[in-house]
């Protein structure tokens, strides 16, 4: 069966989102021993007890919230492919975009009333294009497969 242009698109974004998924994972893996490490140096005396607190307690919630992002991603990366092969597996797809062009707009709302949009500008606005060409290419095989 011949994949069509939605299709073929979405396999190149899905492939793309595992790759980098995978690569997040890996740097949310390596903040959480890192977080365990400035526990240890405190335990040692290399640090104050309450810098390793707050150096450990901050990598690992740092660490736990890429790792989340990371297995979305990955989710959504695994989905796509698998609804790029069958245009009949979209809906999972087509609602982990809903959900991730939502999350994208309160985080860039939450950013700007934070003050932060300044330093994550960039990250913010490119993962919500992301997420609304997802959406988008996720819509048009909805519309192809008849559902």
């Amino acid at each position: 069966m011949e994949r069509s242009g939605s299709q073929k698109a979405l396999l190149v974004i899905s492939i793309i989102e595992i790759v980098f998924a995978v690569l997040a994972l890996i740097v949310g893996l390596a903040m959480g021993v890192l977080g365990g490490m400035a526990g240890v140096a405190g335990l040692e005396g290399e640090l104050t007890a309450t810098e390793a607190a707050y150096g450990s307690a901050g990598l690992a919630l740092l660490s736990a919230v890429v790792i989340i992002e990371a297995v979305w991603s990955l989710l959504c990366g695994i989905f796509g492919v698998r609804a790029a092969n069958d245009n009949q597996k979209i809906m999972i797809v087509w609602v982990f975009a809903l959900i991730g062009v939502i999350l994208g707009i309160v985080g860039l709302v939450s950013a700007i009333v934070n003050g932060s949009f300044g330093q994550n500008a960039a990250s913010l606005i490119v993962g919500l294009i992301v997420d609304v060409v997802l959406f988008w290419i996720a819509n048009n095989i909805k519309r192809e497969a008849g559902k």
